[in-house]
């Protein structure tokens, strides 16, 4: 038995002699390099495959990001939504303390009241009470006064904002010229085209209308100008005013003049409802100034 292994020892070492003598060495050197080939792209794969992974990770932290910006929002916008109907609430308390404010100045009476503009009323009574005016009956019998030109207390007390006197005279305007638009309209139609004839005015009237309408808006473009004097008196020393013809004004009709002052856009906005109510002025009466 002990002479066995010395007699296998060869015979294997023969045998791997054989096989290595089966697989010729170029197909050994192309299964190898075939075979790095296939390593290569192992790590290929792997290292793209890390890669979506570290780009899927920061999509996910971005999607978490984005729906936390999109709760943000939504709650943003809720609390907007929300202050937005207190400060509705609070403007509706407050026009409604501005109206009671002005309707308990009525049938108030002063001995003597003495205005800014210069006039002295002596036993006024108030009669009636505007965004824009105050209207009294005084000794000498009744007057509108723009508040702008009364007093501080009175401007104090009826809540006066010359935003609000503006935009309320503005929307006056504009109503008045609408209705004056519609019965040129149907004055210009003629009879045969007027529902009712009877309810066509004449000419003259209408010219008539025009000049006071043009008028009235001309004195709310001079208090509204003296109103943001007051307001800006550096910005407005020196400046030119036509308060004859407000609407021609220096101020109101060259770039310079707008940059002035912060407010002027509404005084030019009444400037545009004046030369508009001109026009139509003009159209009946060339001489109209």
């Amino acid at each position: 038995m002990s002479r066995h292994p010395t007699r296998i020892l060869p015979v294997t070492a023969a045998m791997l002699l054989l096989l290595g003598g089966c697989v010729k060495k170029t197909e050994y050197d192309a299964l190898q390099i075939e075979n790095q080939t296939l390593q290569t792209r192992v790590d290929e794969t792997n290292h793209l495959l890390e890669q979506s992974q570290a780009d899927l990770s920061s999509l996910q932290a971005q999607m978490q990001q984005f729906a936390a910006v999109q709760t943000t929002l939504k709650k943003t916008q809720l609390e907007l939504s929300q202050t937005q109907e207190e400060l509705k609430a609070l403007k509706a308390q407050f026009d409604r303390f501005r109206t009671q404010r002005r309707s308990a100045m009525v049938g108030r009476k002063f001995p003597v009241l003495s205005l800014d503009d210069g006039k002295v009323l002596r036993d006024a009574e108030i009669t009636a009470v505007s965004a824009e005016d105050v209207s009294l009956r005084h000794a000498d019998g009744l007057v509108r006064v723009a508040f702008a030109k009364t007093t501080p207390d009175l401007r104090w007390e009826a809540c006066y904002d010359p935003m609000e006197a503006a935009e309320k005279a503005r929307e006056k305007m504009l109503l008045q010229a609408r209705e004056m638009e519609s019965r040129l309209a149907r004055e210009q139609a003629g009879p045969s085209q007027t529902p009712d004839s009877s309810a066509a005015m004449p000419a003259r009237n209408v010219v008539d209308i025009l000049r006071t309408q043009l008028a009235a808006q001309r004195q709310a473009l001079n208090a509204d100008y003296q109103a943001l004097a007051a307001k800006n008196p550096g910005a407005m020393r020196g400046v030119l005013w036509n308060s004859s013809q407000p609407e021609a004004s220096p101020l109101l009709n060259t770039l310079s003049g707008s940059r002035a002052v912060l407010g002027i856009s509404r005084l030019q906005a009444q400037r545009d409802a004046i030369l508009l109510t001109l026009q139509q002025l003009r159209q009946l009466d060339p001489s109209a100034r």
